[in-house]
């Protein structure tokens, strides 16, 4: 524990925690702002980036977002289009999907050592 952290009483930083975790709570929000971050797109275009995503829950976690203000939601006249992109708000929050990144990085590659090592144990079930 940090020692900033000590200093704040358990409930603020319980607090603190938790509205910071709940603008990312859901499946596919860090995938939409790591997809964002490169550059605005459309529904359809982070559609297909995220293979498994329905229309509609694609539509609530975007929705979600902007509602955080995450990201802005603009229509195109003409022929309709929607674009989505990251907000300044969304654009300070990178840093931190960085490092969700790395860990997740350290932790794959961490949880595949493991397996191997456990595979060329010799098994002991004959």
């Amino acid at each position: 524990m940090t020692e900033l952290a000590q200093d704040f009483p358990p409930t603020l930083i319980t607090r603190t925690l938790a509205a910071g975790i709940d603008l990312f709570a859901g499946k596919w929000k860090l995938s939409i702002l790591w997809y964002l971050e490169q550059r605005a797109r459309r529904f359809s275009e982070l559609a297909a980036l995220l293979p498994g995503v329905t229309a509609k829950v694609l539509t609530y976690q975007l929705r979600d977002l902007v509602d955080a203000g995450l990201i802005s939601r603009t229509e195109s006249p003409g022929p309709r289009q929607t674009h989505y992109a990251l907000t300044e708000f969304g654009r300070a929050a990178m840093p931190l999907l960085q490092l969700v990144s790395e860990w997740g990085n350290w932790h794959l590659r961490r949880e595949a050592i493991v397996h191997c090592d456990s595979a060329d144990a010799p098994s002991s079930s004959l």
